[in-house]
């Protein structure tokens, strides 16, 4: 899409800019994540050739040679076409940046809400989930008996805000010999202009190949004034319907609408033009698009990493876009866009913001800090849920929803270090050969351990913790190691103990040796053993968290388990 790198630049490290909006929505004051930062972008997609491997690895190179601190890439591949590392540009580019001391930001795409679809999902990339902010774009429905349907889009409609024009549901305009699902869901050419035209349009999205943009340009170009959309799903994200009165409701309230729509002989409807609410709840909740956990590669990884802001976000934007123009206005200089590629730039501004404040930390030190204080509470002070209410796992948003400044003095890291990065290379299948050619140094004389085997990836220095095919009988152990920063924050912070708190679902048995960590300096490093064991199978996946406490600093390590018997099986070849 044209424009997208103007956005999710100006999300990462754009300055404050006061008094802009959408023509009118979202007005406010715009700034970057780290707007003090410098910008250098590197162009991998063209309009002719899409985005080559090549090119990407070549944009890696380059901004490897230039010295950048943190790369954010908003792209990536779809699931279904992922690739193992040593094929994919990303991951491979990836490595060189972080051996370059790069903290490189990715996506975790938008398949979502599909089970085993995150991408970008090497540990040395820190992925990122998109969710849902507390502003919503309202564009609602009046009904003739005067009720008010709360529905989402965004659109400058300027038709009558008073019920006068005739509804009708779309399946009661189907054409003869056309499929009764295809004219439910307004698809194109299965629906009677007769009956349409001159109408709003309430159109089904189920079980449908054809987008919301297909349905409405459908309606229109039978001379309907409107689509009433009923989709659970895209209720959550506003899209952008130009001056067409469109909105998107509920399958609840679609149920009322139809009701209304049985219940009187001439039922008539206005669609209200979009308003922006602040202070929405619950928010943030997880983007139905946002790609999914569990990683398949590599298993015994915890991705995503982290959740972000990604839906109805306002950013910058070309000044000489027309698509995006209303008739009669000038092209605008912001945009608001959805998508797990605006939530990657949240966490690149932060990331910047953290480098910019601890220079000399690495990339895992960085994503560490990141991750170890995120919450997994929304502004209700309930925990995060889907776009469907239920309640949020780590494989909807990885160590939870992004802090803006926990980053900045996390007290305790967890510090993935270049040998944990190989070892992994090891357990995940590659000899020493593929490994040379992946990374471009390895210390003289390193070997994979005798012993690699895809359990032991839970074992590297990871700040969450992830097994896959947990055996109930024999249990697990992992081992992790923290690095005590709290003191170049403040020195007298150096000196401190450190009690354990464990959250574990019914049925499993997690002990930590030792409970206690005790710190005497700066850069100090201290270990525990986590100990997962249970009476009996575990049913389906579970999810847990320990947390490192001095009264001071928190540091949460989420952890996810799989069980031979429970788990789904998510393989992708």
């Amino acid at each position: 899409m044209m424009g997208h790198g103007t956005h999710v630049a100006s999300t990462a490290a754009g300055v404050e800019v006061k008094d802009v909006s959408y023509y009118g929505l979202a007005a406010g004051t715009a700034k970057g994540g780290s707007p003090g930062s410098r910008l250098a972008i590197y162009q991998v997609f063209s309009s002719q050739n899409g985005s080559q491997g090549s090119t990407v690895l070549a944009a890696f190179d380059d901004a490897i040679a230039d010295g950048v601190d943190v790369l954010s890439l908003s792209f990536g591949s779809s699931s279904f076409l992922e690739q193992e590392f040593i094929n994919d540009p990303i991951a491979l580019g990836a490595f060189h940046a972080v051996q370059n001391g790069i903290t490189v930001v990715c996506s975790a795409g938008n398949d979502g809400p599909n089970p085993g679809s995150v991408v970008n999902s090497a540990p040395w990339i820190l992925t990122v989930a998109a969710t849902t902010i507390d502003r919503v774009f309202e564009s609602d429905v009046v009904l003739g008996n005067n009720k008010v349907i709360k529905g989402t889009g965004i659109n400058f409609a300027s038709i009558q805000n008073s019920p006068v024009y005739p509804i009708i549901y779309a399946k009661s305009a189907k054409k003869s010999g056309v499929d009764e699902n295809a004219t439910r869901n307004c698809e194109p050419n299965s629906m009677d202009q007769e009956i349409i035209k001159g109408k709003i349009v309430v159109c089904d999205n189920e079980d449908s190949l054809y987008p919301q943009r297909n349905k409405q340009d459908e309606v229109k170009k039978l001379g309907g004034i409107g689509v009433i959309l009923i989709d659970d799903e895209l209720r959550g994200v506003a899209f952008n319907f130009g001056t067409f009165p469109m909105t998107v409701i509920s399958s609840k309230d679609g149920a009322k609408v139809l009701s209304y729509i049985n219940s009187t002989k001439n039922p008539v409807a206005t669609i209200l033009p979009t308003t922006a609410r602040t202070n929405y709840k619950p928010a943030p909740t997880i983007a139905y698009f946002s790609s999914r956990g569990p990683s398949t590669i590599p298993k015994n990884i915890l991705k995503p990493d982290i959740a972000a802001p990604g839906v109805n976000i306002l950013a910058a934007w070309i000044g000489n876009d027309t698509v995006q123009t209303l008739k009669g206005k000038d092209p605008p200089l912001y945009n608001v866009l959805s998508g797990t590629s605006m939530a990657c730039p949240h966490v690149s501004g932060i990331a910047a913001a953290v480098k910019s404040r601890n220079p000399t930390w690495s990339p895992s030190v960085i994503r560490s800090a990141i991750m170890t204080t995120a919450a997994q509470t929304n502004n209700m002070k309930a925990p995060i849920t889907t776009e469907k209410g239920t309640a949020a796992t780590p494989y909807d948003f990885g160590a939870g929803e992004v802090s803006t400044t926990g980053p900045l003095q996390p007290g305790l890291v967890y510090e993935t270090t270049a040998i944990d990065y190989l070892n992994f290379l090891c357990y995940h299948g590659y000899n020493i050969a593929t490994i040379k050619i992946m990374a471009n140094t390895i210390p003289d004389g390193f070997t994979c351990p005798e012993e690699s085997s895809i359990d032991l990836i839970s074992n590297i220095n990871y700040p969450s913790i992830a097994i896959s095919n947990f055996d109930e009988k024999a249990g697990r152990r992992v081992n992790r190691t923290l690095t005590n920063v709290a003191g170049k924050a403040k020195m007298e912070d150096a000196k401190t103990v450190y009690n354990i708190s464990i959250d574990a679902p019914a049925g499993l048995d997690v002990q930590v040796v030792p409970d206690k960590l005790h710190f005497s300096k700066i850069d100090e490093k201290s270990s525990y053993q986590v100990s997962f064991s249970a009476a009996n199978p575990l049913k389906k996946d579970v999810f847990g968290s320990i947390t490192w406490s001095n009264g001071r600093y928190k540091v949460r390590s989420t952890f996810a388990l799989s069980s031979k018997s429970g788990s789904v099986a998510l393989d992708k070849k």
